[in-house]
Protein backbone atom coordinates (compact mmCIF):
# COMPACT_ATOMS: atom_id res chain seq x y z
CA UNK A 1 0.00 0.00 0.00
CA UNK A 2 3.31 2.24 0.70
CA UNK A 3 3.64 2.43 -3.48
CA UNK A 4 -0.51 3.49 -3.44
CA UNK A 5 0.06 6.41 -1.21
CA UNK A 6 3.80 7.74 -2.64
CA UNK A 7 1.64 7.63 -6.21
CA UNK A 8 -1.00 9.98 -4.75
CA UNK A 9 0.70 13.10 -5.89
CA UNK A 10 1.28 12.03 -9.18
CA UNK A 11 -1.80 11.03 -10.05
CA UNK A 12 -3.53 14.00 -8.36
CA UNK A 13 -1.72 16.13 -10.56
CA UNK A 14 -2.74 14.33 -13.23
CA UNK A 15 -6.37 14.55 -12.75
CA UNK A 16 -6.57 11.04 -11.52
CA UNK A 17 -8.56 9.94 -8.34
CA UNK A 18 -6.99 7.03 -6.83
CA UNK A 19 -10.03 4.55 -4.47
CA UNK A 20 -9.00 1.47 -2.66
CA UNK A 21 -11.78 -0.70 -1.21
CA UNK A 22 -11.20 -2.93 0.87
CA UNK A 23 -13.11 -5.91 2.73
CA UNK A 24 -13.36 -4.95 5.89
CA UNK A 25 -15.23 -2.43 8.20
CA UNK A 26 -15.09 1.12 8.56
CA UNK A 27 -13.61 0.73 12.05
CA UNK A 28 -10.98 -1.66 10.46
CA UNK A 29 -10.10 0.65 7.56
CA UNK A 30 -9.87 4.06 10.10
CA UNK A 31 -7.38 1.63 11.66
CA UNK A 32 -5.52 1.21 8.48
CA UNK A 33 -5.17 4.47 7.44
CA UNK A 34 -3.99 5.53 10.72
CA UNK A 35 -1.27 2.61 10.97
CA UNK A 36 -0.30 3.43 7.48
CA UNK A 37 -0.58 7.14 7.17
CA UNK A 38 -2.91 6.63 3.82
CA UNK A 39 -5.81 9.38 3.29
CA UNK A 40 -8.73 7.62 4.71
CA UNK A 41 -11.09 9.41 2.31
CA UNK A 42 -9.27 7.35 -0.73
CA UNK A 43 -10.98 4.17 1.39
CA UNK A 44 -13.40 2.61 1.34
CA UNK A 45 -14.46 -0.50 3.39
CA UNK A 46 -16.56 -3.63 1.65
CA UNK A 47 -17.64 -5.48 4.74
CA UNK A 48 -20.17 -7.68 2.62
CA UNK A 49 -17.55 -7.40 -0.49
CA UNK A 50 -20.23 -6.47 -2.91
CA UNK A 51 -17.77 -4.03 -5.06
CA UNK A 52 -15.33 -8.09 -5.25
CA UNK A 53 -18.19 -9.72 -6.28
CA UNK A 54 -19.52 -7.21 -8.64
CA UNK A 55 -15.92 -7.15 -10.40
CA UNK A 56 -15.95 -10.81 -9.98
CA UNK A 57 -12.79 -10.77 -8.51
CA UNK A 58 -11.23 -14.56 -7.43
CA UNK A 59 -11.20 -16.40 -4.58
CA UNK A 60 -10.71 -19.23 -2.86
CA UNK A 61 -8.02 -21.21 -1.13
CA UNK A 62 -5.86 -21.86 -4.14
CA UNK A 63 -5.64 -18.37 -4.85
CA UNK A 64 -3.79 -17.43 -1.99
CA UNK A 65 -0.81 -19.16 -1.55
CA UNK A 66 -0.93 -22.11 -3.55
CA UNK A 67 -0.45 -20.96 -7.14
CA UNK A 68 2.99 -21.01 -8.02
CA UNK A 69 2.73 -16.99 -8.59
CA UNK A 70 2.44 -16.21 -4.93
CA UNK A 71 6.17 -17.54 -4.46
CA UNK A 72 7.46 -16.08 -7.85
CA UNK A 73 6.11 -12.78 -7.22
CA UNK A 74 7.57 -12.73 -4.25
CA UNK A 75 11.11 -13.54 -5.16
CA UNK A 76 10.78 -11.24 -7.99
CA UNK A 77 10.01 -8.27 -5.17
CA UNK A 78 13.05 -10.08 -3.73
CA UNK A 79 15.67 -10.29 -6.74
CA UNK A 80 14.21 -6.30 -7.05
CA UNK A 81 14.75 -4.53 -3.68
CA UNK A 82 14.85 -7.01 -1.26
CA UNK A 83 11.13 -6.91 -0.45
CA UNK A 84 11.34 -3.69 1.02
CA UNK A 85 7.90 -3.21 0.59
CA UNK A 86 6.65 -6.29 1.79
CA UNK A 87 8.68 -6.31 4.70
CA UNK A 88 7.93 -2.92 5.26
CA UNK A 89 4.47 -3.87 5.75
CA UNK A 90 5.21 -6.83 7.50
CA UNK A 91 6.69 -4.45 10.82
CA UNK A 92 3.39 -3.06 10.99
CA UNK A 93 1.24 -5.67 10.40
CA UNK A 94 -1.49 -6.96 13.05
CA UNK A 95 -3.74 -9.44 12.62
CA UNK A 96 -7.70 -9.32 12.54
CA UNK A 97 -9.96 -11.16 11.43
CA UNK A 98 -12.38 -10.28 8.34
CA UNK A 99 -16.12 -9.87 8.50
CA UNK A 100 -16.89 -12.96 6.96
CA UNK A 101 -14.18 -15.71 7.01
CA UNK A 102 -14.52 -16.22 3.26
CA UNK A 103 -13.02 -12.92 2.55
CA UNK A 104 -9.97 -14.18 4.05
CA UNK A 105 -9.44 -15.86 0.51
CA UNK A 106 -10.31 -13.11 -1.34
CA UNK A 107 -8.18 -11.69 -3.98
CA UNK A 108 -8.05 -8.24 -5.46
CA UNK A 109 -7.65 -6.83 -8.62
CA UNK A 110 -6.91 -3.17 -10.36
CA UNK A 111 -9.06 -0.69 -12.34
CA UNK A 112 -9.06 2.43 -14.64
CA UNK A 113 -12.15 3.81 -15.36
CA UNK A 114 -13.07 6.98 -17.60
CA UNK A 115 -16.29 8.06 -18.20
CA UNK A 116 -17.83 5.32 -16.34
CA UNK A 117 -16.15 2.51 -18.28
CA UNK A 118 -13.27 0.30 -17.63
CA UNK A 119 -10.52 1.01 -20.03
CA UNK A 120 -7.73 -1.01 -17.73
CA UNK A 121 -9.09 -4.55 -15.68
CA UNK A 122 -6.37 -6.36 -14.53
CA UNK A 123 -7.04 -9.37 -11.37
CA UNK A 124 -4.81 -10.54 -9.28
CA UNK A 125 -3.94 -13.79 -9.92
CA UNK A 126 -3.12 -15.10 -6.60
CA UNK A 127 -1.40 -13.49 -3.34
CA UNK A 128 1.57 -11.01 -4.17
CA UNK A 129 0.65 -11.25 -7.88
CA UNK A 130 -0.77 -7.84 -8.34
CA UNK A 131 -0.34 -5.80 -11.88
CA UNK A 132 2.64 -3.52 -12.67
CA UNK A 133 2.05 -0.06 -11.74
CA UNK A 134 3.15 0.94 -14.81
CA UNK A 135 0.73 -0.44 -16.85
CA UNK A 136 -2.18 1.13 -14.33
CA UNK A 137 -0.34 4.96 -14.11
CA UNK A 138 -0.16 4.62 -18.34
CA UNK A 139 -3.95 3.23 -18.36
CA UNK A 140 -4.76 6.00 -16.40
CA UNK A 141 -2.73 8.62 -19.01
CA UNK A 142 -0.34 9.42 -16.13
CA UNK A 143 3.70 9.27 -16.94
CA UNK A 144 5.81 7.46 -14.89
CA UNK A 145 8.92 9.08 -16.79
CA UNK A 146 11.36 11.27 -14.24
Amino acid sequence: MELARDAIPTLDAAGVRLVVVSIGTLERAKDFSRENDFPIELLYADAESATYEALKLRKGAKQTFMEKSTPESILKRWNKDGAKDLLGVLKRWKPWLPPRPDQGYQQGGSFVFRDGVATYVSYDVSTGAHAPLDDIFEAAGVSTSK
